[in-house]
Order: C-alpha cells, then structure tokens, then sequence
C-alpha cells in the first residue's frame, strides 16, 4: 500500500510539473502614489482576462509567445485621485478560422464612450495582420493598421516585429522583442519601439532580467525623459508581488510614480 501512495505522488507531481506553467486566468490589483509639481494623487486599479485555452509560460512565469492566437475576454476598472476620475473596460478578441474579431467598450467619469472594433488575420503562426477601429461618440472613427511577424528561434527563444500606422500615415511606429534563455533558470527580455509623427519622433528602450523563473528585475527609459525600474517575485508559480519606480521630467514638470502591484494566475 505504501508503495502505490507514493507511485500515485510521483506520477500526481510529474502531471503537476507538466501542467503547472499553462495559465487561463490572469489577474491583477495595483496601488500608485503619483507625485507630480509638489501634490500627489493616489491610483487604484484592477484587471482580469480569461484566456479561452492555455497560455504557456516561456520559462519565466510571466513571458509568453509574442503573437497571441487565443481567444480571450478582459475587464479592467481604474480610479485616479479616489474618485476624482475613474474609467471601466471590458473587451474581448476571438479567433475564428485565422480570422480575428474583436470588440471593446469603455466608460469613464465624463460619459466619454468610445467603441473599438478588431478585425485581424492569422496568416500562420508568426504572422497576424489587424485593424484596430475606435469610433468616439463624437468626431471621426481612428483606424489602426499593424502587422506582426515572430522569428521563432528555438523552442523559447524569439525575436518579434510589430509595424503600426493611422489610416493618414501621420503616425509610423515600429516595435520590437527580443526573449532568450540564457542557461539554467536565467532569461532575457529586451524590448525597443520608435514612433514617427508629423510633428516629431520618440523611441523607448526596455529590458528584464530573471534571476531565476521567479524573480526578475526590470528597467526602461525613452526619448521623453521618462525612466524606469522595478522587480518581480513569484510566491510559487501562481502569486507574485511587483514593485515600480518611474520619474519623468516634462518640460520642467517632474512626476514621479510609486506602483505597488499583486498578480494571480491560474
């Protein structure tokens, strides 16, 4: 009897350790002190999305493919100065024969109501083209053109590209993602995007180090003064607990953030 109880613990662990990196359900409560021109204002916000099939983590319990291609639901709530401003979403993306369809609805403080509509094409794995449409109750629908392509290098390792336009091409962005293992439980993430306007152009440059599959740390900066930093830890492979850091001067306008974050994933 002794010997079957720990055959059936073996297997019951190994079943575990297979499935143990694939997630449905992600979900996230974050509390920021926002300090900006001597006042501060504090911000509260939490977001949940359902994932309709497994997501599996590239190792790091928070990395996964660059191209999503699982239908999904997502709500959010957001309230800036304990009331002073607050703003709902919920959204969905659903993939149909390679085909995308998306919707999203939004609310806020002033009744401002803008609708999002998806329309997308999965020509393969690595390959999605969509069009992102928000039409605001008043003035003119905004259209969104992009086109994402994903280099698969090794079973973890990838490099990803995403080109974006507005329908008048005033707007150009290019951004991109570069996510390998170094050995052991070591990972790194290296994210860059430049955007081109009419009036001007800006990039921004990030990067995230894991120590282990757990633990991590974070930085960024970008081309408006606008820096970054921050650690992760995960409890065990569903809590982790985050910490930010970001300090930005605007024309002579300093804020700075404090973020305070939990995440669940299951």
């Amino acid at each position: 009897m002794k010997f079957k109880l720990l055959t059936a613990a073996a297997i019951l662990s190994t079943s575990m350790s297979v499935s143990a990196n694939e997630y449905q359900w992600f979900s996230e409560l974050s509390y920021s002190n926002i300090d900006a021109g001597g006042g501060s204002v504090d911000a509260l916000s939490l977001e949940g999305q359902y994932f309709f099939d497994n997501k599996k983590a590239l190792g790091p319990y928070n990395e996964f493919e660059y191209i999503n291609k699982v239908s999904n639901i997502e709500a959010s709530y957001s309230n800036i100065g304990l009331g002073d401003y607050y703003v709902t979403q919920a959204s969905g993306e659903f993939f149909v024969n390679n085909f995308l369809l998306g919707l999203g609805l939004s609310d806020d403080k002033f009744g401002n109501n803008p609708t999002d509509f998806t329309l997308g094409y999965l020509f393969s794995d690595n390959f999605l083209v969509r069009v992102d449409a928000v039409d605001p109750e008043e003035g003119d629908t905004v259209y969104n053109i992009s086109a994402a392509y994903n280099h698969q290098i090794n079973a973890t390792d990838y490099i990803g590209f995403t080109l974006a336009t507005d329908d008048d091409t005033d707007v150009v962005s290019l951004s991109s993602k570069y996510f390998t293992h170094l050995g052991d439980d070591n990972y790194l993430a290296a994210e860059f995007s430049i955007v081109d306007t009419d009036a001007d152009n800006y990039w921004s440059l990030g990067a995230s180090y894991y120590f282990s599959k757990a633990t991590s740390v974070f930085a960024s900066l970008d081309d408006n003064d606008l820096y970054e930093i921050g650690a992760r830890h995960f409890f065990d492979q569903n809590i982790s607990l985050y910490g930010v850091y970001s300090s930005q001067d605007d024309s002579g306008f300093d804020i700075d953030t404090y973020t305070i974050g939990l995440t669940a994933q299951f």
